[in-house]
């Protein structure tokens, strides 16, 4: 009943039809059906992988449509995916695979905060971003709540830390907007919808109003409802709909929500806001042994009553979770009070007000002590807030990368009543010790009675797949039979769950869940087999491999949180589907079973695996171990750079000065060219150039303009004020602070966008402001040609970058004499490079100099309204926002981040060679930038020279804003 009615036998030909179904409705760019990027697309962050016949990336209701319609006509099961951070293989497919696009990132706050209307595609995270302002947030709140996105939290119900039952999407749901497998369109919210509705779709408001008289007419079906959902339970469809709602409308809306996408598509939903307590108090708690810590969070949890006031989250953390983040610098002081069998409870207290909060941590303190806890400390620091929270968000990835390479990560959540919480933490400890899952963790949403556990085992060793067979029996058993728990607590059933449904919920329920999807679903289209699934082993089959490729990224779990900062995401390939394919790669290369597949996956893996990647590694700041695809990525270009490019690489090390002057050369030639035939016309002429040079021909920006080249070094400056700075810079004789400064070499290349202020050049602001601050400045000698070597490395010759930067480096070191003066740069880029050279230098950038060396000494006498400000992707690295902002406050009345931007994309000289990398990466810029706001910052030049062309303000040096503002 759950399978599609005519599975095409030729999957891949008919994905070829499918796409050619929609080549007229879906942009054929979005349309894929090629192996590297259907294999690009096969796997979520759970533990089972399915290649799609064809993925195509939607972004309107109408195309919702189409695909339906064309996944029909071929045979072919339909599976909707946001952000593919499903658990339990919701989000794979071996049919066609339907990717949320950026069409369905509507967001919208209405009456101050109390409602907010989202689309599908947004972020969980960037949601409460927006409501934090009327100290209100969404109900739920997943640990991946940085990635996740609205159409999964809907789909498969998710909670999460604080959410408890009370607070998920079932329960704080206004609205929800759907379309049907036959195309019907249900706006819940709309009046004259619900009426259409009504009309068109009679018969299935009868046989769903049907089925609510057969479950009311039933007193123990009922009684089994109501007691399954006390606690969180996503195992199966939401009978409690059944139950709670009588207008079959509103029992529809809310069996969609923990749907998996079996049931139909969710294009919009409103929530119920929920209050967001700017008072909080948060400890991380060491007990002697796990039954005491299980016994205070059962007291801590009020008999399983919600508060928004008090306690609202304890989660617990075993002894060998702990052990996997032990190095931490959080947890330090934490260390002296654990032993070899001690858990954790991390809490959380809020209030409405500071008095209401000592009152309520006081309350805690006295349970927490009650019950042996060895040492409280509880703390209101918010930085120390978020990095306890940041351990715990993290340990999905943390205790992942702990398990041995080579293998799967797998991860089940379940939940017990919360007053068997402490017998149900030993219980489930023994029954992994007992399965020799002995590396598995255990932690979890406690005040939930909801534990979450991970285990790695590699699925191509025999017997892998039939010993987690056997351990998802036990805990079936252990769980739902024993304890009358949750198998899913909140990562919904999938694949995982789907063949023990029945015995958690027992005939008479199972089989109104296969009525349900049989009156939604006839055919079986959407998302056939998870959820409900009649084979009793889909739980082991088409279980990832995960096969070494690389140390650099051989303990990535595919977990997807590196996702949202990558430019390239939805483009070409995100980090996450780079280390996917490249293990493909190595393991189809070991086992030499498909030579022809091979080769072209190499082959096909040039533009999107490696031209595309901006190497920002930006991803490793979202990972919560830190694996850097960038880096793998400037690796595979390295490997791949024959003999001939090398020796090209090597002369232009070696001429480094001629390069420089022939780049300001030709940029300076094309400014020519745009001046006297146009703009336009230039670049029609350096488009055909590069369409007859396979692109080998660098574009023509319309924003990019010569730059000043190297400046003169100054004669000794005279300082006017001689406060101290508070920034560590040696004070000579004369009581004259000294820096080297070098200038870089893409700021003396490449100048500033044109604005309607009189602006100096970086590296000439850069000196007005050293001089207006009083500073002694000594600049490196001959500065053409002198390079960070970062370039090369970038591009795949790592030996040339070394050479190239080892001359700077030595060149500087000869600059800071034996008070080791500090080098200042001005361009993230090169410091975060120059940081990582073995040398002598102490390198200091930008962002960081002028806020705490140069304003200090400075007074701003001409601000600007506003400005926006761009955190390009090595000052996130060198956590320069704050120094950034700090500066950009000071030149302003107010700023503007650009939050829809991570890294631009220009990576060098990519938004040159590689054009659409930039601009795809700044497509939404604009909607960053308030009324009135005229001009931008940032502290890379080219970063500049695409944030320019694409936000449709000028983005210019911060230097250069600073100096401006801060004239006499």
């Amino acid at each position: 009943m759950n399978q599609i009615s005519a599975i095409t036998p030729d999957r891949h030909a008919a994905g070829l039809r499918v796409a050619a179904r929609l080549k007229d409705v879906v942009a054929p760019k979005k349309l894929m059906t090629d192996p590297l990027m259907t294999y690009a697309w096969s796997g979520d962050a759970s533990s089972y992988r399915l290649i799609p016949a064809v993925v195509a990336i939607i972004d309107t209701e109408d195309q919702v449509r189409a695909v339906m319609q064309a996944a029909r006509a071929e045979g072919l099961p339909l599976t909707f995916r946001a952000a593919g951070t499903s658990l339990s293989g919701q989000a794979v497919t071996d049919g066609v695979l339907a990717v949320l696009g950026d069409g369905w990132r509507k967001m919208q706050i209405l009456d101050g905060g109390e409602q907010i209307v989202l689309g599908p595609a947004i972020i969980v995270a960037n949601a409460n971003t927006a409501l934090k302002p009327f100290n209100r947030k969404i109900g739920p709140d997943p640990a991946s709540q940085a990635t996740c996105k609205i159409g999964g939290v809907v789909n498969n119900n998710s909670s999460g830390m604080c959410c408890g039952v009370a607070q998920n999407t079932y329960n704080t749901m206004a609205r929800l907007r759907i379309i049907l497998t036959d195309g019907t369109l249900l706006d819940s919210g709309d009046n004259d919808s619900r009426e259409a509705f009504r009309a068109r779709r009679a018969d299935l408001l009868d046989q769903i109003q049907a089925l609510h008289h057969q479950v009311m007419a039933d007193a123990e079906l009922v009684a089994l409802i109501q007691k399954k959902y006390r606690i969180k339970n996503t195992v199966g469809y939401s009978l409690n709909a059944l139950v709670d709602f009588h207008d079959p409308l509103d029992i529809l809306i809310h069996l969609i929500v923990g749907s998996e996408g079996t049931l139909g598509f969710v294009s919009e939903v409103t929530y119920n806001t929920v209050p967001e307590h700017p008072f909080k108090s948060t400890a991380l708690v060491p007990f002697p042994d796990p039954h005491s810590c299980a016994r205070a969070i059962s007291t801590l949890a009020n008999g399983g009553v919600h508060v928004t006031t008090g306690v609202t989250a304890a989660e617990y953390i075993e002894r060998r979770a702990l052990e996997t983040v032990i190095h931490l610098p959080a947890m330090r002081p934490l260390v002296p009070f654990l032993d070899e069998n001690s858990p954790a409870v991390l809490i959380d207290v809020t209030a409405p007000d500071a008095e209401t909060l000592a009152a309520e941590v006081a309350k805690a303190e006295a349970i927490l002590a009650a019950e042996g806890a060895t040492a409280i400390d509880f703390s209101t620091d918010e930085a120390r807030s978020h990095a306890l929270w940041d351990i715990r968000k993290g340990f999905f990835a943390s205790a992942g990368a702990a398990r041995p390479k080579g293998t799967s990560m797998l991860t089940e959540d379940v939940a017990a009543p919360i007053d068997r919480l402490a017998d149900f933490v030993i219980d489930l400890r023994q029954l992994l010790d007992e399965h020799d899952y002995e590396d598995a963790v255990i932690f979890g949403h406690a005040l939930a009675g909801n534990l979450h556990f991970q285990m790695g085992d590699d699925f191509s060793q025999p017997g892998s797949a039939k010993k987690f067979d056997l351990f998802s029996k036990a805990l079936s058993d252990l769980v739902s039979i024993q304890y009358g728990g949750s198998l899913k607590a909140e990562h919904g059933t999938g694949r995982a769950i789907a063949p023990f449904v029945e015995a958690e919920w027992g005939p008479t329920a199972y089989a109104l869940m296969h009525q349900i999807k049989a009156l939604f679903d006839p055919e079986g289209l959407l998302n056939p087999g998870v959820l409900l699934n009649r084979d009793p082993d889909i739980h082991v089959k088409n279980l990832k491999l995960m096969p070494l490729a690389d140390p650099l990224v051989d303990l990535c779990i595919e977990c997807g949180f590196c996702e949202p900062a990558c430019p390239s995401h939805q483009m070409t390939l995100s980090p996450r589907q780079r280390i996917a394919v490249t293990r493909e790669r190595a393991r189809l290369r070991a086992s030499g079973e498909d030579p022809e597949l091979l080769a072209q996956l190499d082959k096909d893996f040039q533009y999107p695996g490696l031209d595309t990647c901006a190497a920002c590694n930006l991803c490793s700041l979202r990972c919560p171990v830190g694996i850097e695809t960038g880096t793998m990525i400037m690796g595979q270009r390295a490997e791949r750079r024959g003999d001939f490019a090398k020796s090209v690489a090597h002369f232009a090390a070696g001429h480094t000065g001629m390069i420089e002057s022939g780049m300001r050369g030709g940029v300076a030639l094309a400014d020519i060219g745009q001046a006297v035939i146009g703009k336009a016309a230039m670049q029609t002429i350096t488009n055909a150039a590069r369409q007859a040079t396979g692109r080998r021909v660098p574009r023509i920006s319309p924003q990019l303009d010569a730059g000043p080249g190297a400046p003169n070094a100054p004669a000794t400056i005279s300082r006017s004020d001689p406060r101290a700075t508070g920034f560590p810079v040696p004070i000579a004789q004369d009581d004259r602070p000294k820096i080297v400064y070098f200038p870089a070499c893409p700021t003396r290349m490449f100048g500033a966008a044109r604005t309607d202020l009189d602006l100096l050049s970086a590296p000439e602001a850069m000196l007005a402001l050293l001089d207006r601050a009083g500073f002694d400045v000594i600049m490196p000698q001959n500065l053409n040609g002198q390079c960070c070597g970062q370039p090369f490395v970038s591009k795949g010759f790592p030996e040339e970058g070394e050479r190239v930067g080892s001359q700077l480096v030595k060149n500087l070191s000869t600059l800071i004499g034996e008070d080791a003066v500090p080098v200042l740069t001005d361009a993230s880029t090169c410091a975060k490079h120059l940081t990582d050279l073995p040398g002598t230098a102490s390198i200091v950038d930008s962002a960081q100099f002028l806020a705490e060396a140069l304003l200090p000494r400075l007074r701003i006498t001409n601000p600007l309204p506003v400005v926006a400000v761009h955190h390009n992707c090595s000052a996130q690295r060198l956590k320069e926002q704050p120094a950034t902002e700090a500066v950009a406050n000071a030149c302003a009345n107010s700023i503007a981040v650009l939050s829809s931007v991570t890294c631009c994309g220009y990576a060098g000289d990519k938004g040159l060679f590689t054009p659409e990398l930039n601009q795809h990466a700044t497509r939404f810029a604009k909607n960053d930038i308030p009324a009135g706001c005229t001009i931008g910052v940032s502290t890379v030049s080219t970063c500049a020279t695409g944030l320019s062309e694409y936000a449709d303000i000028p983005f210019v040096s911060l230097a250069s804003l600073l100096e401006f503002v801060s004239r006499p």
